[in-house]
């Protein structure tokens, strides 16, 4: 079946979610939903996301939105910086 809406409802029938697919794409059964509630504030938004939810632990998983650099990649960056202050202090073509 293509999917044109979906539509995600409460025990009591009332709607909590619809979408649509922007490309008509058919979507994967859903033959279980669940949910969660956390608490507000519990996740800082503006650093990390929830990538999932563990089935098994019902705990939400999260990631950086801006992963942290491994030492090797800062010590790069840094390196970077060194080279572009240099080219710009002695008229350079970098």
């Amino acid at each position: 079946m293509k999917t044109g809406m979906r539509i995600i409802y409460d025990q009591d029938g009332e709607i909590v979610l619809s979408f649509m697919p922007s490309d008509g794409s058919p979507r994967k059964e859903i033959t279980k939903l669940e949910h969660i509630d956390l608490e507000y504030d519990e996740i800082d938004l503006s650093i990390y996301y929830i990538k999932k939810v563990d089935p098994e632990t019902k705990k939400p998983v999260i990631k950086r939105i801006h992963p942290e650099l491994t030492p090797e990649e800062k010590m790069r960056e840094l390196e970077d910086q060194i080279l572009l202050l240099a080219n710009e202090n002695t008229g350079g073509i970098l």
